[in-house]
């Protein structure tokens, strides 16, 4: 049985989305239906998301890691597609997404706050102070884990750039400057690779609101008690 618009929207509010709110969702098709059988397909998904919050500002990362590949074409915001999934890609399109300026940790915003959230984008540590994580932090969004789980939640990056003990890496990728194509270096936060994130998202447990939407197992937190949490595990444990 196809899962639609209705059903979304009305799950939606049972796990705690609110009108005004700003939103942050990370997102797979595949498990809010059977082969990704939602009706009308993933408009349907991006359609009730934005109607649950009203005249809330929705965003959702817009990776492109590919764009790290030496023989990449360097990042265009209008046209580079996002890898994190259908849902992400077809919000990238929607009318009115506004796309941060990053090649490869872009974010899309939707909404009266979503100018502020992509005005800026640091090449360094984009997932740190001064990035539109920053600024979603800010706002206190709340962050929607829509199909996955807390590996895959990006606030958690952040969570670990205000840490003194941060794991780092060199993240390199082409840019075209003074018309020229070049490849720049800058420093950011490790990939977790699952070892860090699905401990905190077991640990914060019943401070995130759980449900169903559709078929998906979902996690609705805040994104200040989530950050504030996952910042006291790092200093604890790195």
């Amino acid at each position: 049985m196809n899962v639609d618009r209705d059903r979304i929207l009305a799950d939606l509010r049972a796990i705690g989305v609110q009108r005004g709110s700003t939103l942050v969702v990370h997102s797979s098709l595949r498990s809010i239906a059977p082969d990704g059988a939602v009706a009308g397909g993933t408009a349907t998904v991006v359609d009730a998301l934005i109607d649950a919050i009203d005249n809330g500002t929705l965003a959702m990362p817009a990776a492109t890691p590919r764009c790290a590949e030496p023989t990449a074409e360097p990042f265009d915001r209008a046209r580079t597609p996002t890898t994190m999934g259908a849902i992400a890609e077809a919000f990238r399109t929607w009318p009115g997404t506004l796309r941060s300026d990053h090649p490869l940790e872009s974010v899309c915003a939707r909404g009266p706050h979503a100018a502020v959230i992509t005005r800026e984008h640091p090449l360094a540590f984009s997932e740190g102070p001064g990035s539109p994580f920053a600024k979603l932090h800010d706002l206190d969004a709340r962050i929607l884990l829509l199909g996955v789980g807390f590996n895959r939640c990006t606030a958690l990056h952040f969570a670990e750039s205000l840490s003194a003990k941060r794991r780092t890496m060199i993240v390199r990728f082409p840019r075209v400057v003074d018309a020229r194509r070049e490849m720049i270096e800058v420093p950011n936060v490790a990939d977790d690779l699952d070892t860090h994130f699905p401990i905190i998202g077991a640990r914060y447990g019943d401070r995130a609101a759980r449900g169903r939407i559709g078929n998906a197992q979902a996690s609705l937190v805040g994104m200040r008690d989530l950050v504030a949490f996952a910042r006291a595990y790092f200093d604890h444990v790195l």
